[in-house]
């Protein structure tokens, strides 16, 4: 039944966004460290709307106006975070942003339960974060009712790194603490059972409400409530009320089959249950090991398809963490809360402050102090089935004590995920990565495992709340890929929209080398801010005209120490890389000034790849410089509906010979190598793929 209802997704109609709406009512809020969102909801739909003054509008106010809808656009990369599903599948329809909304001009309308609901969870946040000037109150917050948002990026990578996020945000972890302290504070009282159980079961309910209905929370409380109202009867269905809970949520909400959480939630608790009469026998400790080793196996397929990446202490780090929080963590959130509503003396206060600055410095430093998760490229169905399989058999003997067929089978799982990179079909892949507005290109030597990024985009985007541009365009790619490290960032010129990830990228995966023109103006101010956490080596382009990256030879055409520009467009590299059989002419933002420069020194240049200068500007890509040149594709990297009006008609006019690859039409543009053929494929259209073999010279 719980497999049926799961296929309502594939079989469930998505919204069709709208652009705009009249009217909005405040249903909630979404808090963060410095700011507040609001929940907005019109004619059924639920909107995240973002204030740039710092108002609060009360809730059931109802605001009228025009109020521009915002929905991410299709994904333009050969990545799976897709930003539309991530909207659905937790309840959004879209995002507003507005300067400013006066409150006065909004009318109360009458408020619904979850208002209410929501109203008791704003007045227990504000009396937290009043009682306390600490900043333990974020992470007293986000432990007590899931405010996630209180989580800063370096903090939830920390996290993500050690394994223990479910730790630190509300989980069956939490429900089933909150259940034991319940029932044996209850006891003490000397309460009769059934009392005890009322009890339980309406505090529980609250939660819930105070949760949102996370997937996590909601199959926790379900199951420890229904199973509360079963126990009247002697009975614990253990899989028919998990298999329930999955129902329900999937009927309220088919997407979330879609969610990492309800995934990895449903799968460990599942599997759990049915090996849980294997450690019910044994002692604290040996029960809290194999049912860690169980959870952990459990979820290695479900992490390695959605996040593509497999941790390598996750047990060991639960092992540590997990009686930390439930006898130190858990038991002082508890405390706080019942100071909060009555007195919260000031060495209470001074104490919570130095366990969880504590705390949260020894996570990171754990974090930070060895490789906890590799990158694993995407699995295809073989290797999806093989390692589902392998995991199955790895509980199956945990479970029955055959220790020795455990680690065999462990080893067979380590060497699969080692062949999944090892071996590539091709030998070399150059990658157009869609940033927008921007450049960024993905050089791949599949026999020496050698990567090379060239450029990295760069733009800040109000209405993406902050998020950095590589997060959603470089970083999962290279994820996706198994790229652990990159052997060389090669830097064109230090303009904004070619290197301003580049700071961001090397705090997220290790980077040996730089390739660089150290006399761009630029380069001094941005060398200042890296200098402290880039540890590799800084090559300088203008000592080394050819260098070569595993089989990939990068030629410097452009420029020599005699040049003397202010410009940084001017200072930019011009490369030739010979990829295999073929070869790539990447030009930055050159202009045509430095084309005929460049035309004047080398002479005529043959390429089969040329990447037009300066995201296809009429400034650039000139008459003279093609008529010396010999290209078959021609690469734009530009955004969509860029502000400069990139490409310009004059030079699409100019290059009409050529077989374009526009970013701003086709997305990210992929080509593969292999001997002396050549595949290209695109995102966004599909019927321009093809391949090509190099004639022989």
């Amino acid at each position: 039944m719980t497999a049926i209802v799961s296929m309502a997704v594939f079989m469930w109609s998505e919204k069709i966004p709208v652009e705009s709406v009249p009217a909005l009512t405040i249903t909630g809020y979404k808090y963060y460290q410095d700011s507040i969102a609001h929940i907005a909801s019109f004619d059924g739909r639920q909107y995240d709307l973002y204030l740039e003054a710092p108002v609060k509008l009360p809730v059931g106010a109802r605001c009228t106006g025009l109020f521009e809808v915002h929905v991410p656009k299709e994904n333009r990369n050969f990545i799976k975070m897709d930003e539309r599903v991530t909207l659905q599948i937790n309840g959004i329809d879209g995002r507003i942003y507005e300067p400013s909304i006066n409150p006065a001009e909004c009318d109360q309308t009458r408020k619904t339960a979850e208002m209410y609901l929501n109203e008791i969870r704003d007045s227990y946040m504000e009396r937290v974060l009043r009682i306390t000037e600490q900043d333990y109150r974020f992470d007293i917050l986000t432990l007590s009712i899931g405010n996630k948002s209180y989580i800063t990026s370096d903090f939830f990578d920390a996290l993500q790194k050690l394994g223990i996020y479910h730790l630190y945000v509300i989980s069956g972890t939490h429900i089933a603490f909150i259940s034991g302290i319940l029932f044996y504070t209850l006891n003490r009282l000397r309460l009769d059972i059934t009392a005890i159980k009322l009890v339980m079961m309406a505090t529980l309910i609250m939660f819930l409400f105070l949760n949102f209905f996370s997937p996590s929370v909601f199959r926790a409380v379900f199951m420890t409530v229904v199973l509360i109202a079963t126990s009247f009867t002697r009975h614990k269905p253990y899989l028919s009320v998990i298999s329930l809970s999955a129902i329900i949520q999937i009927m309220f909400n088919p997407w979330i089959v879609y969610h990492a959480g309800f995934q990895l939630s449903y799968t460990t608790t599942f599997l759990i249950i049915l090996s849980r009469n294997y450690w019910s026998h044994y002692g604290f400790f040996i029960q809290l090991l194999g049912i860690t080793l169980i959870a952990e196996i459990s979820t290695l397929v479900v992490l390695l398809h959605q996040f593509n990446e497999l941790s390598i202490s996750g047990i060991v780090m639960n092992l540590i963490f997990v009686p930390l929080f439930t006898f130190l963590i858990f038991p002082m959130v508890i405390l706080f809360n019942v100071l909060t509503f009555t007195h919260l003396p000031a060495i209470v206060d001074v104490f919570y402050a130095q366990v969880f600055s504590m705390l949260r410095h020894f996570i990171v430093v754990m974090a930070n102090g060895m490789n906890h998760r590799i990158a694993v490229g995407n699995l295809n169905s073989f290797w999806f089935i093989v390692l589902l399989v392998l995991t199955y058999w790895m509980i199956r003997s945990l479970c029955l004590k055959q220790l020795r067929r455990f680690v065999i089978l462990t080893g067979c799982f380590g060497i699969s995920i080692l062949l999944i990179d090892a071996y590539s079909y091709n030998d070399y892949t150059v990658t157009m990565v869609d940033v927008g507005q921007g450049d960024a290109f993905v050089i791949e030597d599949h026999i020496n495992k050698k990567v090379i990024l060239l450029d990295t985009g760069g733009q800040f985007y109000f209405k993406e709340t902050g998020r950095k541009l590589s997060d959603r365009t470089v970083l999962p790619y290279l994820k996706e890929l198994g790229i652990n490290r990159i052997d060389m960032l090669i830097i064109s010129h230090f303009d904004l929209d070619h290197m301003g990830e580049s700071h961001h990228i090397m705090t997220k995966i290790p980077i040996d080398h730089i390739y660089l023109n150290v006399n761009d103006p630029g380069f001094a101010q941005w060398h200042d801010s890296i200098k402290s956490q880039f540890h590799g080596k800084i090559v300088n382009a203008l000592e080394a005209q050819e260098i070569k990256v595993g089989n990939i030879m990068i030629e410097r055409l452009f420029p020599d120490n005699s040049l003397q520009e202010e410009d940084a467009n001017r200072n930019s590299l011009v490369l030739k890389m010979q990829v295999g059989n073929f070869s790539f002419l990447f030009t930055g933002d050159t202009d045509k000034k430095m084309e005929e420069k460049i035309i004047k020194e080398r002479g005529k240049i043959r390429a089969d790849v040329l990447k037009l200068a300066h995201h296809g500007s009429d400034t650039s890509t000139g008459e003279h410089f093609l008529s010396n040149t010999a290209f078959t594709y021609g690469l734009i990297s530009a955004g969509v509906d860029n502000r400069f009006g990139h490409p310009h008609p004059e030079v699409l006019e100019r290059v009409e010979d050529l077989r374009l690859l526009d970013t701003t039409e086709h997305g990210m543009v992929r080509f593969t190598i292999k001997n002396n053929k050549m595949c290209v494929e695109s995102k966004l259209n599909a019927p321009l793929n093809h391949c090509i073999k190099k004639r022989a010279e």
